[in-house]
């Protein structure tokens, strides 16, 4: 895993680095700007031999068919981009605080379902107990670096498409974890409850295919709106709580021309 995150990384600053020495005696358009987007997240629960869905009726039964999972991305940077000289490919890189936000609760279909599910707290010999769980959150930030490449098709002009190719890497910050118990007084047990879930990897990183539409003059101030589709995690233990699978979501980023220095 850690060699294909290599692989994308090294492709895409490669990339970026032959271009720059191609066109270092030309001036080149470069722009300054922040970004903000989220990112919607297919994922699936681990094997947790201490969570049920519900406790069966036959010994040694586990069951989470009852439980369901979600996880999202967002993310808010500063990035410089500079273009080539043809102004057809754009390279960007800049400094990017990531929160992963991760969930599993109850999956109730019906009103009179029970809210909450079984965890599994201890077990001595044939002595088992469970804690009624409604929702277990997990938050997580990172420092991340992102590393864009983004190829414009037509020419210049106010409304411009492009299509892109991003990497980020992130460095955690920080993780939490919350438990909702159905009986409030055993908040009590939230850090040992914690603890069994286990923590997020110390480094996420992933790879974005999107596209966008540019807004503005070129040498000007302008707005760039895209849709990433799809988002692939090169590492799986981005969350301590759920598997991030894939994803796809939005971008929005404001973009202020850097005029070069005069001699």
């Amino acid at each position: 895993m850690i060699m294909n995150i290599r692989y994308y990384l090294v492709l895409i600053v490669l990339t970026t680095l032959l271009s720059a020495h191609t066109v270092a005696q030309s001036p080149l358009q470069k722009y300054m700007g922040a970004e903000a987007g989220i990112c919607f997240i297919s994922a699936k629960m681990p094997e947790m031999e201490f969570i049920r869905g519900d406790i069966p009726s036959y010994p040694g039964g586990y069951s989470s068919t009852y439980l369901k999972s979600f996880m999202n991305k967002s993310y808010a940077g500063i990035k410089a981009e500079f273009l080539s000289v043809n102004n057809r490919f754009g390279f960007s890189s800049g400094l990017r605080y990531i929160q992963m936000n991760s969930s599993v609760g109850r999956n109730t279909y019906w009103a009179g379902n029970t809210n909450y599910f079984y965890l599994m707290y201890l077990q001595e010999g044939v002595n088992t107990e469970y804690l009624k769980v409604k929702e277990l959150d997990q938050i997580t930030s990172y420092l991340g670096i992102p590393m864009e490449a983004r190829f414009f098709p037509y020419n210049a002009r106010l409304f411009r498409v492009y299509f892109k190719l991003g990497a980020d890497v992130g460095f955690k910050l920080q993780s939490r974890t919350d438990v909702v118990f159905y009986n409030q007084s055993m908040d009590y047990l939230e850090d040992e409850v914690a603890d069994l879930i286990g923590r997020p990897e110390s480094v996420s990183a992933s790879l974005t295919v999107s596209a966008g539409v540019r807004i503005g003059r070129a040498s000007k101030p302008a707005i760039n709106l895209e849709a990433g589709l799809p988002t692939i995690f090169l590492t799986s233990g981005t969350s301590g709580l759920v598997n991030p699978l894939y994803g796809g979501g939005f971008q929005v980023s404001f973009q202020l021309p850097v005029k070069p220095k005069t001699k």
